[in-house]
């Protein structure tokens, strides 16, 4: 998606520039966060404060929850990572949440805040200076932000180069969106947000080689889909009689089972069959987002899933084999039910193996095992 929609009165070309050439994911951030101002709001005037603590809380989830990379320059990764290192909040926490902490440190003389407010004085210039490209060329970078701000105010109602926004200080610093501008961003509201979640995609696709969903992992985490995972192992469990939890060796009860990622769902973002055993309630969450130790736990887990494939594999009872056809590349379910354990298991093993080690890299815990608690 690299075209935005036309029109006869705007310089779209402008704002499609602003995108050009980027290093950092802030203009992403802060344009998503005027589009979802537009959204919720019938109002031009965005505050400053706002702006900025929606984007900030747009990056917690990719970058504390998912673990993804921005690269190392990246401002609003850092300033994440430092909020989360002071906060007690959960790395899936409701973004209200986020966003009110965000405003809390804001209204603090806190390092946190100074670096938050640090955004403000460079994000909304720079996002603007395309508007601007022919006035601002060889002006020295210290006068650019302030030209910017005139520019701004003088073109705002220009004809000739209506620009996005202007900046103004009342009732509290802020920007206006232009009318025209703002009927224009909530005419093409949809293909906009597409538009930026697209180029968003590239930058963090290009910073995270080899991780698997990305598309998956720009947002506040979504319920897990695990209905077809359960339909698939109370039929296993009645088919294969007494099993045992990979982990605790303990045997599994049919109507007490908690079901685990063997890769972590925050790693995978997906709820794959193949993917998905059978545990106890308390062996799940003490595993938590960690990667089991493989030396120890990928042959019983491999040789569960064979098992219970096979005891399963009944189109008629089971309709959704198609994470394992996916996985194996067969055309046909019964291909992969006339194939040995070995077959099965190396598919799985080169599968797993290095989307461990990525998960390694990215910083998850791995060699987790299990112990049992106590008494």
């Amino acid at each position: 998606m690299t075209d935005l929609p036309v029109s006869r009165k705007l310089p779209i070309e402008h704002l499609s520039a602003s995108f050009g050439n980027v290093t950092n994911s802030y203009k992403f951030y802060w344009f998503l966060s005027i589009l979802e101002h537009v959204k919720e709001n019938q109002t031009s005037f965005i505050p400053l404060n706002k702006l900025l603590a929606n984007m900030v809380a747009s990056v917690w989830y990719p970058v504390n929850y998912f673990r993804l990379s921005f690269g190392k320059q990246d401002r609003l990764s850092q300033i994440v990572l430092k909020i989360k290192s002071e906060d007690n909040l959960a790395n899936d926490a409701k973004k209200r949440e986020v966003v009110n902490a965000i405003l809390t440190h804001i209204s603090t003389s806190s390092e946190i805040a100074s670096e938050i407010m640090s955004l403000g004085r460079f994000v909304p210039y720079r996002f603007m200076r395309p508007f601007f490209k022919r006035e601002l060329q060889g002006k020295p970078d210290w006068k650019i932000d302030s030209l910017v701000v005139d520019l701004a105010e003088k073109s705002f109602n220009h004809p000739e180069n209506l620009c996005l926004y202007r900046f103004v200080s009342h009732p509290e610093n802020g920007i206006e969106i232009q009318k025209d501008w703002f009927e224009y961003l909530q005419k093409h509201l949809h293909i906009l947000i597409g538009f930026c979640l697209w180029h968003l995609l590239e930058y963090l696709q290009k910073n995270n080689p080899n991780v698997p969903n990305i598309p998956r992992k720009i947002f506040e985490p979504k319920q897990r889909e695990l209905k077809q995972a359960r339909i698939f192992w109370d039929i296993a469990l009645d088919e294969l009689g007494l099993v045992q939890c990979i982990y605790s060796n303990q045997a599994i009860q049919k109507y007490q089972i908690s079901l685990d990622h063997f890769l972590p769902w925050s790693f995978v973002a997906h709820d794959f069959l193949w993917n998905i055993i059978p545990t106890e309630k308390g062996v799940n969450s003490a595993k938590g987002d960690n990667l089991p130790d493989i030396k120890l736990y990928f042959d019983p887990f491999s040789k569960l899933q064979y098992n219970a494939f096979q005891a399963v594999f009944n189109p008629k009872k089971v309709k959704n084999f198609e994470d394992y056809t996916l996985l194996f590349k067969k055309d046909e379910v019964t291909e992969i039910k006339s194939l040995s354990f070995a077959e099965f298991r190396e598919t799985l093993y080169n599968t797993v193996i290095p989307q461990i080690q990525i998960a390694k890299n990215m910083g998850f815990t791995a060699n987790w095992r299990y112990f049992k608690p106590l008494i």
